[in-house]
């Protein structure tokens, strides 16, 4: 079984029946719905198809809001066609809703014109177009183009090493939020995280927001600016999962930072027990090409080698021309390189996580389940904690969380090596575990005769099937 997960973000390119399936068969456990992009009735129907799909699949896939934040972007232009800039050209940038042409361009980013200062580098459309600042009077930019190239509506302004005073939760992030708690989304992303504050607003909306089990939804900071990682403690501690977003990232900081801060961050959730996402031209050839670059094949297995939980897919499944072989091919990539001889996966805690009889008969499962080769775990769980608890301690064997709730199982999916199965269990869990076996043999996830290890933790210490740990046969 894959123990790092795949995220595939949903876009023209994959928005049909036919290919969402596809995707699932592909491997995709979570599905991307990028709130950049889309209205609410758009993104009202792909969830629909999605729910359908995985349904069809009888699989637990998970649905992904990615709410757009405080992303600086460049307005309209005059028939909607890209202009052409090149080295020495004076561009100006105007705020507010202006439809640009040759020489002017605008953005409604108000912040932008009142933070920059003479000699502040803008970089537009991912850094192909380089920009340096002569002069601004707080609504209106000055620059002179130091490296050209088309320019065209919609696309990302980066100011790097510039404060910009945004909160990461803009008032379209409100609406949409509260639209995707409604639709019933399993995780919400939210871009441009500088601190712990961000996570803390959102979730003070997520509780406001009335929509059942709000709360409860996993929240994931996506981290795009220097400033998040000079706080990173305290977003690791305030999120339940966090993205290296290395597309803006790689903006905002000097390029060749970029590998060192992704491990960094990867090192430090790691030692915190939190999900890492790693995102952004993953396998970007593959959006027009049939096969994966080698520089994008070793990049992917280094991540799986760092220890990463999921992999997300973007332009490569949402406008690409081979979604489903892009998945396939991710899919490929990691399973080789937890094959690697080397792939070692277990954390030497900085500090306990916790201090309880369940982190104890957590810490006890995986070893007994390493030493006595087992083929797999199964946790019965009801919240998820249990799963989450033996996913950060990275055992060998692939862990099968046990739920009755569907809402828990999707969740799960961003998990590490944890794979989500919703069925009845019954007021007697030790005596489930029997079906329990019967069904795994039955689906071929395990071998008939193989060794399992059995984990159920409950509050209650003096019920005897409220918690136990055994090794069997099945």
């Amino acid at each position: 079984m894959r123990h790092t997960k795949i995220i595939a973000t949903v876009g023209p390119a994959s928005d049909s029946d036919a290919m969402l399936d596809a995707l699932i068969v592909a491997g995709t456990d979570i599905f991307r719905l990028n709130f950049s992009h889309g209205t609410h009735d758009t993104h009202r129907a792909t969830f629909a198809r999605i729910r359908a799909a995985a349904r069809r699949a009888k699989r637990e896939v998970a649905v992904l809001q990615d709410l757009s934040g405080p992303k600086i972007r460049t307005g309209l232009l005059e028939g909607h066609t890209p202009i052409q800039v090149k080295p020495g050209d004076r561009l100006r940038i105007v705020t507010g809703d202006i439809v640009g042409g040759p020489g002017m361009i605008s953005t409604t980013f108000e912040e932008l014109a009142r933070s920059v200062r003479p000699g502040d580098r803008l970089l537009l459309a991912d850094g192909s177009v380089e920009l340096r600042v002569d002069e601004s009077d707080g609504r209106e930019i000055l620059t002179t183009v130091v490296e050209g190239g088309p320019i065209g509506e919609h696309k990302g302004i980066n100011a790097p090493g510039v404060p910009l005073p945004a909160s990461a939760i803009t008032a379209k992030d409100v609406k949409d939020l509260e639209f995707g708690l409604a639709l019933g989304v399993d995780m919400v992303a939210v871009s441009f995280v500088q601190s712990a504050a961000d996570l803390e607003q959102a979730r003070r909306l997520m509780g406001a927001s009335g929509a059942a089990g709000a709360a409860d939804v996993p929240l994931i900071a996506k981290l795009e600016r220097p400033q998040a990682i000079d706080h990173l403690d305290g977003i690791l501690q305030a999120s339940d999962a966090v993205m290296v977003a290395r597309g803006d990232l790689g903006l905002e900081m000097p390029f060749e930072r970029l590998p060192r801060a992704q491990k960094e961050i990867t090192r430090q959730a790691r030692l915190q027990a939190i999900p890492v996402i790693v995102a952004t031209q993953v396998l970007e050839s593959m959006t027009i090409e049939a096969r994966p670059t080698r520089a994008e094949v070793n990049d992917a297995a280094n991540a799986v080698a760092d220890g990463v939980d999921a992999i997300m897919l973007a332009g490569e499944t949402a406008a690409g021309v081979h979604p489903a072989r892009a998945v396939q091919t991710l899919d490929a990539i990691i399973r080789d390189a937890e094959a690697a001889p080397v792939y070692e996966q277990r954390t030497i805690f900085r500090h306990p996580l916790h201090k309880d009889h369940a982190q104890a008969l957590c810490e006890a499962a995986v070893t007994l389940a390493n030493r006595g080769d087992a083929q797999a775990i199964v946790a019965v769980t009801r919240g998820g904690r249990t799963a989450r608890r033996l996913s950060a301690l990275r055992p060998r064997a692939p862990i099968f969380a046990i739920t009755e709730r569907d809402d828990t199982a999707r969740r799960l999916s961003i998990y590490w090596g944890v794979m989500p199965l919703c069925t009845q269990i019954g007021e007697h869990v030790d005596a489930a575990g029997a079906l329990i076996g019967e069904q795994l043999v039955a689906r071929g996830f395990v071998a008939p005769g193989a060794a399992v290890v059995f984990v159920n933790i409950g509050a209650d210490l003096t019920r005897a099937d409220a918690n136990y740990l055994k090794i069997q046969r099945l």
